[in-house]
């Protein structure tokens, strides 16, 4: 597995967000690396949102791609409470 960097961007809200999220904000969701042998916490991101997000992020993480997505380093997705949030998740190699 090469080393690599999750990184997520809010691109879109559509209402009010409840957590408060906001366009433009970013997170690193790397959830684990090789170098130091940790694995990372959560990071500031509504925990059903993060819920949602990390089957997604363990597949990226770990090598994965997936199949509806043009760009296989990346993956968009909606919140679980109706979408109304979109973040972009980006894998960036090391």
């Amino acid at each position: 597995m090469k080393e690599c960097k999750l990184i997520g961007k809010i691109i879109r809200v559509d209402g009010e967000c409840s957590a408060g999220h906001h366009v433009g904000e970013e997170f690193d969701l790397t959830l684990y690396s090789e170098g130091t042998n940790n694995s990372f916490r959560a990071p500031n991101v509504c925990g059903f949102f993060y819920n949602a997000l990390f089957p997604y992020l363990v597949a990226l993480q770990f090598g994965g791609a997936f199949p509806w997505e043009e760009n296989k380093d990346e993956f968009t997705s909606g919140c679980p409470d109706r979408q109304k949030v979109t973040i972009a998740v980006k894998r960036v190699r090391k």
